[in-house]
């Protein structure tokens, strides 16, 4: 059996070792962790004729050579910067060897920051961009927002700050945390539209401190993003997308949930998708389209809403691509090529147990597809409505309301299968 110790030694130099941590680094039989972490526990007296050690970049494959082929009890420490649950390694190591596992948490960077500049800590939004796109900063910026931001040398603050600046955020007020918990730790004041353009260094170990000032571009700050935000294969706002009213309607029938696993079927430009994956971070969105200029749109979309770490672009055909697919929580269909009735039966058939199926349709053949599917499932839809929009126009210099196409909307339930 392997034992792993995950043990946070926080922001102070030298770290702050409780009576747990020191025992497990006395009792372990490896210990890992870059050579500055090693050399930070020096001077625990415990750990000081230590000479098992293994370098940071040996550490997972080592621990799964441990947890596999070595054979009795095995108790082995992995040192982490702040703390391991905090955007760390300890979620990442549960999730591969489960109840092995002990955290102990360190102060982190994150809370270092708040002591720092006085922010409390709950009127924050932490974002991570560590090892993450930069483009994931954009899904967070409405203003009149505090973001805590953990960063790497791709978002360095010069970089959020021309992000800020794009966004109209330019007013916004940065603190970039330097060094924290070491004896020169240090922070610096900037507005967004002046450290775009600076040339200012900083250390390699900090934490960046946003409040977002401006007028904002994009992002709402609730659900409905006005069509023309979206890239299109037509008029801006205007090319096969899901318009605002239709798409608010889908969404409140679907019920987005977190660590929902969702498809969206004939994605088209993507505005039911964008949607679905911004206001819904924890789960993941599968996006269906083949169509290879409505892919361009909904790739440039997915980047300009942020929203690349849960949005994933699949170009193929359904049905026959569902079939590689996650099994899904929720499912809606808007665009079939012909396939209707094929992509509703696969989709039911590959639907979690409790999920839900929402499907729209315009012409007269698909409407009848949706009822005749009723019939094929012996289930009436839960939800059954038409969404009829009119909006403003000008017609010989009047104003009127034109009428756009009705939409039908159906949603079925699937359910949940109950053991005996």
């Amino acid at each position: 059996m392997t034992k792993i110790t995950v043990i946070g030694l926080g922001i102070c130099q030298p770290p702050l070792l409780n009576a747990k941590a020191l025992s497990a680094l006395g009792s372990c039989d490896c210990i890992m962790g870059s050579p500055r972490q090693l050399e930070s526990i020096a001077h625990a007296q415990v750990v000081a004729n230590q000479s098992r050690t293994q370098p940071a970049s040996l550490c997972l494959p080592r621990l799964k050579h441990i947890a596999h082929e070595i054979k009795g009890f095995v108790h082995v420490v992995i040192l982490a910067s702040g703390d391991p649950l905090l955007f760390g390694i300890g979620k990442y190591l549960q999730s591969e060897f489960g109840d092995q596992v002990t955290c102990i948490s360190g102060v982190s960077s994150l809370q270092g920051a708040c002591e720092l500049t006085g922010l409390s800590l709950q009127d924050a939004q932490l974002v991570s961009l560590h090892g993450r796109p930069l483009n994931h900063l954009k899904r967070h910026l409405q203003p009149h927002r505090t973001l805590l931001i953990l960063t790497d040398q791709n978002s360095h603050p010069q970089a959020i700050a021309k992000v800020l600046v794009a966004a109209n955020l330019g007013l916004s007020k940065i603190h970039v945390c330097e060094r924290l918990g070491y004896e020169d730790q240090n922070q610096q004041q900037f507005i967004a539209q002046d450290l775009a353009t600076s040339s200012t260094p900083f250390a390699s170990l900090h934490v960046t401190v946003v409040h977002t000032l401006g007028i904002g571009h994009v992002m709402p700050n609730f659900p409905g993003i006005a069509d023309a935000h979206f890239v299109t294969d037509g008029e801006s706002g205007k090319g096969l997308l899901t318009k605002r009213e239709v798409r608010l309607n889908i969404l409140s029938l679907l019920q987005p949930a977190p660590q929902d696993i969702a498809w969206d079927i004939g994605a088209g430009c993507g505005g039911v998708a964008i949607e679905w994956a911004l206001w819904n971070p924890q789960g993941q969105v599968y996006a269906i389209e083949h169509h290879d200029q409505r892919i361009a749109c909904l790739e440039a979309n997915k980047e300009a809403f942020g929203v690349s770490a849960n949005l994933n672009v699949i170009q193929d055909k359904a049905p026959d691509c569902l079939k590689e697919l996650p099994f899904p929580d929720k499912v809606f269909i808007g665009g079939s090529g012909g396939e209707l009735s094929r992509i509703m039966q696969l989709a039911w058939q590959r639907l979690k147990p409790g999920g839900r199926l929402a499907t729209s349709a315009v012409t007269e053949p698909s409407k009848a597809a949706l009822r005749q599917f009723s019939l094929h499932v012996e289930q009436q839809p839960t939800d059954y409505l038409q969404v009829a929009i009119s909006r403003h126009d000008t017609i010989a210099g009047q104003d009127l309301l034109r009428p756009a196409l009705p939409v039908t909307l159906m949603c079925w339930h699937k359910a949940l299968e109950i053991s005996s």
